[in-house]
C-alpha cells in the first residue's frame, strides 16, 4: 500500500500510466501490430507493454539506468519504430528527457557487464515495486522452448509411427511397409538434427560476438539525456538493451 501511494505521488509514474501506445483513431494500433509480429496473445502483449513502462521508469529514476528483458526490449524496439510517438511525445512530454538505445559492442566483457546489470535491474525492480518481476516477461524462456521444440515434434512423430506400426502389424504387407518407414523416417530426422547442430556450432565459432549480443540483459545499451539526438536511429537492432541514467 505504501509503495502504491509513493508511486501515485510521483508525476513521472502518473504520466507513464496515463500514456497509451495505442492510437485510438487507427484500425491497427501498436498493441495489435506488436502481438501479430511477435505471435503473442493480446493479453500477453498488454502485460508486456505495462512492464515496458516499468522498465522505462527504472531507467529514469536509477542512477545507472536499467536493463530490459528480451520481451521488454521487443516492445521498446517496436516503440522506437513509431518515431513520432517516441521522439515527439513520449520522450519530451512523458519522460521529459531523451532515452537512447545503442547496440552492444560485443565480446565476453560486455556480456558479463550486461548480465550483472540485468541482475541489478531485477533486484531494484523488487525493491521499488515491492514484488518480483513477472517471470513470463522478465525471465524469458521462449528461446529455450524453441530449442526443445524440434525434438518434441520428432518424439510426437515417432509416437504416431509406433502406433501405426502396431496397428499395421495385423497385415503383413502394411506391416512391412511401416517397418521400412519406421526405420527410414526417424533416421532422417536424426541426420537432419545432427547436421543442424553441426551447422549452428560452426556458425557460433565463426561469429562468437553474435551469441554475446542477443541474450536478455546482455545486448545493447542506451542513455537518457535532456538534449536532442538522432544516434538511436542507426542502432536499434542490437538485441536486448539497457539505459543509463543521467
Amino acid at each position: 500500500m505504501e509503495t502504491k501511494i509513493l508511486l501515485q505521488n510521483d508525476p513521472l509514474w502518473n504520466r507513464l500510466q496515463g500514456f497509451s501506445l495505442d492510437n485510438p483513431n487507427v484500425d491497427f494500433p501498436f498493441s495489435k501490430k506488436l502481438a501479430k509480429e511477435e505471435n503473442w496473445t493480446i493479453g500477453f502483449t498488454k502485460k508486456a507493454i505495462e512492464e515496458y513502462k516499468k522498465f522505462v521508469y527504472l531507467c529514469c529514476i536509477l542512477p545507472n539506468g536499467a536493463s530490459p528483458s528480451e520481451i521488454v526490449d521487443k516492445v521498446w524496439h517496436m516503440h522506437l519504430i513509431y518515431t513520432q510517438s517516441y521522439w515527439e511525445e513520449f520522450c519530451p512530454t512523458i519522460l521529459q528527457r531523451n532515452l537512447h538505445h545503442y547496440p552492444s559492442k560485443g565480446g565476453l566483457s560486455e556480456k558479463e557487464k550486461h548480465e550483472n546489470w540485468f541482475r541489478h535491474t531485477l533486484k531494484k525492480y523488487e525493491e521499488i515495486f515491492h514484488e518480483k518481476a513477472p517471470q513470463e516477461i522478465w525471465i524469458d524462456k521462449k528461446e529455450s522452448s524453441k530449442r526443445r521444440k524440434p525434438w518434441l515434434n520428432n518424439f510426437k512423430i515417432l509416437s504416431v509411427l509406433s502406433i501405426l506400426f502396431i496397428v499395421g502389424s495385423c497385415s503383413d504387407r502394411i506391416g512391412n511397409l511401416l517397418s521400412v518407414l519406421f526405420i527410414l523416417i526417424p533416421g532422417g530426422f536424426l541426420l537432419v538434427s545432427f547436421l543442424s547442430w553441426v551447422s549452428n556450432k560452426n556458425n557460433n565459432s565463426k561469429n562468437p560476438d553474435k551469441n554475446n549480443g542477443g541474450d536478455c540483459g546482455s545486448g545493447g545499451s542506451c542513455s537518457s539525456s535532456s538534449s536532442c539526438g538522432s544516434s538511436c536511429g542507426s542502432g536499434c537492432g542490437g538485441g536486448c538493451g539497457g539505459c543509463g541514467g543521467s
